[in-house]
């Protein structure tokens, strides 16, 4: 939200700097994202008026204006812009000027005739982005008066991040009661008076009260809406960030931002009988005021007259009862919505406005007069008009409830951790509009007001006292916790170990939606059970997920059109096979793409392959010490011959292989290697035992075996392993060639056995032994042959 520093000191005004202010609001709570000038520095520019405007001599599209400034003569200015012309009130930047960008303002020579200054536009003065020819101030606009007096540029605009819980404060209104209570300063709401006579001339009902416990309605008629808004309000809007309409609609947008409390005002002459308060029909057409055409739903609330839908209630009103520049006679609403009754409506039609903003979050059903008579002693002002009485709808039973919250010395002690001067909590209490009902020595109880909507247990209260005492003054206190330390088990893998072991093999982890579109879950697991979200947040996520693959493409599609094409990834997440405890697992998944390495002038780029993935994973599973295995096999969103499964103890765990082609087509992306694992299968390790440490250097011995082609090597290596002989340290595969000299259908494996002995240097005799029997268990179980 966007406030005006002058506008806030309108209401209160504590001798402090707007930077002073802005650091003592984000300690309390409304935290200032930032401070921008109206505009920036400059000096030398006033306000000029235009006493004549003749054609330059020596060229058509040059002027020679003489401008009065305010001095003993006019002023000679050559201005080439298309709408200048005699009469009118500029803005001059004199000789000796400075202007933002460094631009200063010296006497010229144009065409031969001298020029004494230069007639601005708003541009030119960096307060606006983008604008046609030079800025036409005001016919009343003082002649020489310094033009940041007189637009007010030395004002600036304090962008607040407001939280959720703090609907109150989307208002000037409300920033001020903060203010008010941090500066100790008195706040009084201020008095409206209207004129009115006779009863408005329509009716109004409310049928559902629950939802709209209060609805305020008044006819204003006679007015002119074709007149110009004026200057301190449009300034105002535009520079709180709203744009400006017609004079009715900019005086309830002006409401809004001043008192918090959204209106709407209806064309009369375009209403058919009494306004109704209802919920919609099924099926029920509405036009927006945007032409945006919808077919409402029955759980939506409306503003109805006899024939149609006049408004969404606290969301949007409609085209057909829109006030234009011709209308004469409106209909003023102001009313309260009960905030769950209008909680997620405007989402569900694709809207989001400044009403439906304020509405959902809560609105100070006290203001609802105080913001008709506003409105209405503005729209009388401005456009003149006859206002009537005001119509009410009131169920008082239906509005909230403000009960008592009671709070103690002792409560505030043990959670703030020190004692708070009495007399300093009654007054920051009565400063934020708290009413205290009841008191004692050391307790008070307290209503909360209508506005704050967050206050319902006694901590909210204390919290109120704690931000305004200032978070960074809380003395610091040792806390004494009794607690039992739990148990953490040596075979457990924390998995802050898991993460930092992927992210120094160069991945950055990435958290995406638990939720996928049902084009994703078809094209990575289309067997996979589908659990559908009922109210989704769009149509791509509205499948839980079962796999964290499709996030990870998602991110690696991202990546792709922002010119990241090196790129490895994890994540660790829930995937969900069901809605139930146990059918819900946690998953660890990662992928990669692009080059090995980045570009270097010693070596041509190597694009990544099945084995640097293949590699980071057998790394990872390298923690537990255990045995895993990888076996060929075929899944549907990865590609044939570059596919295993995972397997520990005999079960499958996972998966790694290449992105299938089919799939890297559909989604438009390049070469992708991944992996996905059950993470409970990584979070246990076998222990380290000690292990005595041989003094003897170790032999090994390289041997050649011939075997059928589809005999995997991993089985071979599990099957040395197995046969646990003495002396055995590791065997590796260091060569698979199929060719010359090799039959057709076999392949030949070359494998490196290592053997160590603790008591001396192996003999030849003893390493020949020990290599016959791996020859023998080879030719027996897989017909291998000695190449």
């Amino acid at each position: 939200m966007n406030i005006l520093s002058s506008w806030l000191r309108e209401w209160v005004n504590p001798n402090v700097t707007d930077e002073t202010l802005a650091e003592q609001l984000t300690m309390a709570g409304l935290e200032v994202d930032g401070i921008t000038p109206i505009a920036p520095a400059f000096k030398g520019v006033v306000v000029g008026h235009v006493v004549s405007c003749d054609q330059h001599p020596d060229a058509d599209k040059l002027n020679l204006c003489q401008v009065d400034v305010g001095e003993v003569e006019n002023l000679q200015i050559i201005c080439g812009a298309k709408n200048i012309r005699s009469g009118l009130k500029v803005i001059v930047a004199t000789v000796g000027a400075k202007l933002p960008g460094g631009l200063k303002i010296k006497k010229a020579k144009l065409r031969g005739v001298e020029s004494f200054g230069m007639i601005c536009s708003e541009f030119e003065l960096g307060v606006v982005d983008l604008s046609q020819g030079i800025a036409e101030l005001e016919d009343d606009a003082p002649i020489g008066q310094n033009i940041r007096a007189y637009l007010n540029l030395d004002d600036c605009v304090i962008e607040l991040a407001i939280t959720p819980n703090r609907g109150d404060c989307f208002s000037v209104l409300g920033v001020a009661r903060e203010v008010s209570a941090h500066y100790n300063l008195a706040f009084d709401l201020p008095e409206f008076k209207v004129f009115s006579q006779g009863d408005c001339a329509i009716g109004t009902s409310v049928s559902d009260t629950k939802a709209c416990p209060k609805y305020l309605t008044r006819a204003i008629t006679g007015i002119d809406n074709t007149v110009k808004t004026p200057k301190w309000m449009a300034d105002k809007l535009v520079r709180s960030g709203q744009q400006l309409h017609s004079p009715v609609v900019d005086v309830t947008n002006f409401v809004l931002l001043e008192l918090g409390q959204p209106m709407h005002a209806f064309d009369l002459s375009k209403l058919t009988g009494d306004v109704k308060v209802r919920m919609a029909k099924s099926g029920e057409k509405f036009e927006l005021l945007n032409e945006t055409t919808l077919n409402l739903k029955e759980d939506t609330l409306v503003i109805a007259d006899n024939d149609s839908v006049l408004a969404i209630a606290g969301v949007m009103g409609g085209m057909a009862s829109a006030t234009q520049n011709h209308s004469s006679n409106i209909l003023l609403e102001s009313a309260f919505f009960e905030p769950t009754s209008i909680a997620g409506k405007a989402r569900s039609y694709g809207l989001h406005t400044e009403s439906s903003l304020r509405f959902e979050r809560g609105v100070d059903f006290n203001i609802t007069e105080l913001a008709m008579e506003r409105a209405t002693q503005l729209v009388v002002e401005i456009c003149g008009g006859q206002a009537s009485k005001v119509n009410v709808c009131i169920d008082k039973s239906a509005l909230p409830e403000l009960k008592p919250i009671t709070i103690s010395q002792e409560k505030i002690q043990k959670i703030l951790g020190f004692e708070l001067d009495a007399k300093w909590i009654e007054q920051k209490f009565i400063n934020l509009g708290f009413e205290i009902s009841q008191q004692t020595s050391d307790s008070w109880t307290i209503i909360p007001p209508s506005a704050r909507f967050d206050i319902r247990i006694p901590v909210d209260l204390i919290e109120e006292l704690a931000r305004l005492y200032g978070y960074d003054k809380l003395p610091v206190q040792k806390l004494s916790l009794e607690s039992n330390i739990s148990t953490i088990y040596e075979a457990n893998i924390d998995q802050y170990d898991i993460m930092k072991s992927l992210i120094n093999r160069g991945y950055q982890e990435v958290i995406t939606y638990s939720f996928i579109s049902e084009k994703y879950q078809n094209l990575i697991s289309p067997d996979a059970k589908k659990i559908r979200i009922s109210n989704p947040i769009s149509a791509d996520m509205s499948i839980m997920r079962s796999s964290l693959i499709s996030g990870l493409l998602q991110t690696v599609e991202s990546n792709q059109r922002r010119g990241h094409t090196d790129a490895r990834f994890f994540e660790i997440g829930l995937c969900f096979d069901g809605i139930k405890t146990d059918e819900q697992s946690n998953k660890l998944a990662a992928i990669v793409t692009g080059n090995r390495f980045d570009a270097q002038w010693s070596a041509d780029l190597q694009p990544l392959d099945f084995f640097d993935i293949k590699a980071d994973l057998e790394s990872l599973l390298a923690l537990t010490h255990a045995e895993f295995y990888f076996e060929a096999e075929q899944h549907i969103a990865l590609q044939k011959g570059q596919t295993a499964k995972i397997i520990l103890n005999g079960e499958q765990v996972g998966w790694v292989g290449a992105l299938s082609p089919m799939v890297q087509k559909q989604l438009s992306l390049p070469k992708c290697y991944l992996f996905e694992i059950d993470l409970i299968s990584i979070k246990s390790r076998n222990i380290a035992q000690y292990k005595a440490f041989s003094a003897y250097q170790q032999s090994g011995r390289d041997i050649a075996l011939v075997l059928d082609e589809a005999v995997p090597v991993a089985e071979l290596i599990q099957s040395v392993k197995a046969m646990q002989q003495k002396y055995f340290v590791d065997v590796n595969l260091f060569d698979v060639y199929i060719g010359e000299r090799v039959e057709s259908g076999k392949k030949s494996v070359a494998l490196s056995l290592t053997y160590q002995s603790l008591e001396g240097t192996l003999t030849e005799a003893q390493l020949n032994a020990k290599v016959d029997e791996v020859l023998v268990l080879m030719q027996a179980q897989y017909s291998a042959t000695l190449r």
